[in-house]
Formats: structure tokens, sequence, C-alpha cells
């Protein structure tokens, strides 16, 4: 009877003491906030911006889950349906794809546009960065110092020397058909590019193409990592023949208002990343095959938005 006495006295223990470790846990989940989703484009510079906010958001408290999409209308879908509570957005993507408005070629016009029309559907567009992830004219670094050539002016200067031959410029497809393509930057600079200049090629073989001189000049994205490993420069775009992709964190509103602290690490990371950082850590993982995790995080700690561990 004692023995039985005992059992029964030890089982009432034990679930006593499982019933504070559940409460323990509730708590503390409570205390850490709620799960905050997370979405991602499907390339390294989106997915880099993603595992930053999680990062960020972690130190705050928060719990996050990691969604990546295959593409823009894909996240845009799944965030328009709530599955999706923050991701980075580039503001003529949201201009031109979304919103059918066209290509906007003043950075705070567009940002502009896209936030208060965004709004009206509850959805925030918080502070951009200066991070532009734009189209632009891609040559060797050695070609353009030899021949004086920095912007694009210095480039339509140097093909329209009667003594210089025909330079070959390589683009994809799209760019030949898009509304900001090819045909406006020819107007823009006042230049035409011979048929028998240019070359369509895929949009991963562009830089390629320049750094084995199958061409001297290609239309690229100025985030594209390889710039730095092929020791090329992107030519300075002096007219703004090109619209700015200013990348900036979007919200849900209500997600916003239940949790308002997730404002200032995310527009503190906005203020801090720059092109020539984000070529660097695109570099990072897509050349030297770094862990994503890893390099946001020594962006972040050496930016000191992350303490040190």
């Amino acid at each position: 009877m004692r023995k039985m006495v005992c059992f029964i006295g030890c089982l009432l223990l034990i679930v006593a003491c499982q019933g504070e470790e559940k409460q323990t846990k509730e708590m503390a989940s409570s205390e850490e906030g709620p799960t905050i989703t997370l979405g991602s484009k499907a390339f390294t510079e989106q997915y880099l911006l993603m595992k930053m906010t999680a990062l960020l958001l972690m130190e705050e408290g928060y719990e996050v889950e990691e969604v990546r999409f295959l593409d823009s209308p894909s996240i845009r879908e799944a965030f328009l349906n709530n599955i999706v509570d923050l991701y980075w957005e580039y503001t003529n993507t949201a201009k031109i794809i979304y919103h059918k408005d066209g290509p906007g070629y003043d950075a705070n016009e567009a940002y502009q546009f896209v936030k208060k029309v965004d709004e009206k559907k509850e959805i925030i567009w918080l502070d951009k960065s200066e991070f532009n992830s734009s189209w632009g004219l891609i040559m060797k670094k050695s070609f353009a110092s030899e021949k004086g050539i920095t912007s694009v002016s210095d480039l339509v200067s140097y093909m329209n020397k009667d003594d210089n031959p025909s330079l070959k410029m390589a683009t994809n497809e799209e760019y030949l058909m898009r509304e900001d393509g090819l045909d406006h930057l020819e107007d823009v600079y006042n230049f035409k590019v011979n048929q028998n200049q240019l070359l369509a090629v895929d949009s991963e073989l562009l830089s390629l193409a320049v750094k084995e001189e199958r061409v001297q000049v290609a239309v690229g994205m100025v985030t594209d990592s390889r710039i730095e490993d092929y020791d090329l420069v992107i030519l300075q775009d002096n007219r703004m023949a090109f619209p700015p992709y200013d990348a900036a964190p979007v919200v849900q509103k209500t997600i916003l208002e239940d949790d308002p602290g997730i404002r200032e690490p995310l527009e503190a990371l906005a203020r801090t990343i720059t092109n020539e950082e984000m070529v660097h850590l695109n570099y990072r993982v897509d050349v030297l095959h770094q862990d994503v995790g890893k390099v946001a995080k020594d962006f972040l700690q050496k930016s000191g938005l992350l303490p040190d561990e």
C-alpha cells in the first residue's frame, strides 16, 4: 500500500512538472513574439536579403519562417493572399509588372508612386535602400581604361569616331523588346546599334561574353556577381536611361500595426546596403560558394547591425 501511495505521488509530481514546463514554454514563446513569414524570389541577392531580414528579426525576438518563390508574380500573389508577411521588392518591378504603369526614371518618384498605390491595398513600403538592382552597360575594366571610357556617353563618343571599328554589344532577347530596353537607350543617348553589332545571348552568359571578348560591351545586371570575378566595370549611366530598381522591404499593414518594432531594424539595413556591397556579397555566394547564412551574418556584424558573438 505504501508503494502504491509513493507511485501515485511520483506520478502527480511528474504531471505537475510537465504542466509547469508547458506553461514556461508557452510564456517563452509569447515573449519571443509572433512568427513572421518571409519570402524571396529565386536568385542570390533575394536569398541574401531574406536571410539578413531573418537574422535581424530573430535578434529582436521574433520567430521567422523563410519561403522561396520562383518569380515576381508568384511572390506577389502569395503576398496578396497573406501567405507571406514581408519580403524585399524593387520599385520598378512593382510599377511596371504589378501596376502596369510603365517605367519610372526618377528613383524617388517611382518609390512614392508604388508606396502610395500599394498603401491602398494595405501594403506598406518601408524606407527604400540605395541598392539599385538595375540594368547597366558592362565592359572589361582594361578596355575601358585603355579607351578612357567611364560613362555611356563616353562609349557613344568612341563608337561615333570614324577610325574606330564597330563594337559588338551583347544583350538578352527580353531587353530588345522591353519598353525601357534598347530602343529607349538609343533614344536617350542619340546613337544606333546596327544589327550586325548585336549578339543576343542568355542572361547568364552576358558577362562571360564580355570577359571572353566576344563583345566589347553588354547590357547586364549591375549586381552580377561575376563583375568582380571577371574584372569588369559598369559604365556610368550619366543620362539616366536605365530605370532604377531600388530595393525596399514590403510588409503587410496588419503585421506592422501589430508589431511596429520590425520597422527600425529593416530600415537600418536599407540605409546600409549599397550596390558595391551587394555585388561583393553575391560574389561570395555565387563564385566562392560560401553559405548564404554566413555571408548575411558577416555583413550584418561588419555593419554593426548585429552584435559580434
